[in-house]
């Protein structure tokens, strides 16, 4: 998904590292701003949760599933340069696909929304990881493109693990009490300032 850039005052936290004799400075911020709605994505905000008629897509019959959602993030990014100095502009965003995501008829209950909004939850969970993360990295000034592509991946690959986590313990919400048990680790790694250890591969 291409992202417009703007010139905006946000949230900026930025890094540097000396390597090499050139200094890099990173600047990480979310964008679009946290939930900003279009017509089919949703970007994650705290005060903006999910909604069953943000669940627009076609129903799969074949699905056992009451619903399912399709959330992930994403990042893109800026380089300038000059003389010693290299500066790395990074947005993160944080999504849920509405197209994507769908809903049994007679299934649209606050219980079943509770489980589809955790695994957005799971999501922005891995962007914070990810952020934490570039923020503690020793970037080369001559792959760091690489290191951050890699690193994002990485990332993408736990959040995946977590998914299936969550479905597979909470037998895709329908064991009640383990399903209570993840929403309480999810929020609290979601105000949590680092939240390493659930991300970290078991």
């Amino acid at each position: 998904m291409r992202i417009r850039w703007i010139v905006l005052s946000l949230l900026w936290i930025g890094c540097d590292y000396g390597v090499r004799g050139q200094v890099i400075t990173v600047h990480i911020r979310d964008y679009p701003l946290p939930g900003t709605v279009t017509p089919d994505t949703i970007y994650y905000g705290f005060d903006r949760k999910l909604q069953w008629s943000d669940f627009t897509g076609k129903v799969r019959p074949a699905s056992p599933s009451a619903a399912l959602s399709l959330p992930g993030f994403s990042y893109d990014a800026t380089t300038r340069e000059k003389k010693d100095s290299i500066w790395i502009s990074i947005n993160v965003q944080v999504y849920f696909v509405r197209s994507g995501s769908w809903v049994r008829p007679g299934q649209q209950n606050p219980y079943n929304l509770s489980h589809e909004q955790i695994h957005f939850d799971i999501a922005k969970v891995a962007a914070e990881g990810f952020k934490d993360s570039l923020r503690r990295m020793s970037l080369d000034t001559e792959y760091y493109a690489s290191e951050i592509h890699f690193l994002y991946w990485d990332f993408w690959r736990k959040m995946t693990r977590l998914q299936e986590q969550f479905d597979g313990q909470t037998a895709h919400g329908r064991d009640p009490h383990a399903e209570a048990a993840w929403k309480k680790k999810i929020s609290d790694a979601l105000l949590s300032s680092s939240n390493q250890d659930l991300l970290r591969d078991e």
